[in-house]
C-alpha cells in the first residue's frame, strides 16, 4: 500500500536525525516555491533496513545539493511498490539531480 504524501520538511542533519524512520518508501528533496509547493531536485527511494532517514543522511553527508531545502515523502508497503513509484514519479517530475534513463 503507497501511503499519501507526507512534507515538506527541513532539509537538515537536524530535522532528518531526529526523524524516528526506517520505513521504505520514496523521498522527495528540492525547495518550496512561492506557493508553498515541493518542486523536487531529485527523487529517490529507499528499501534497505536503514529506511529513508538512512538515504537522506547519506545524502546530507555527500552534501551535493547546496539548492535543496526541503523534503518529502511517501511511505509504500512493499520493495516493488517504491520502485515502481520512484520511477513514475522520476519520468514525471524529471528532477535536475536524478540521472537519465534510471
Amino acid at each position: 500500500m503507497i501511503n499519501s504524501y507526507e512534507g515538506h520538511y527541513e532539509f537538515n542533519n537536524e530535522v532528518v536525525r531526529g526523524w524516528d524512520s526506517d520505513a521504505i518508501g520514496v523521498y522527495y528533496c528540492g525547495y518550496k516555491n512561492i506557493s508553498g509547493e515541493l518542486i523536487p531536485l531529485y527523487i529517490g527511494k529507499s528499501v534497505s533496513d536503514r529506511g529513508i532517514k538512512g538515504r537522506l543522511l547519506d545524502h546530507l553527508r555527500d552534501d551535493n545539493w547546496p539548492d535543496i531545502t526541503h523534503f518529502g515523502y511517501q511511505l509504500c508497503g512493499t520493495i516493488s511498490e517504491a520502485e515502481t513509484l520512484e520511477l513514475e514519479k522520476i519520468q514525471y517530475h524529471k528532477p535536475k539531480y536524478n540521472k537519465q534513463g534510471k
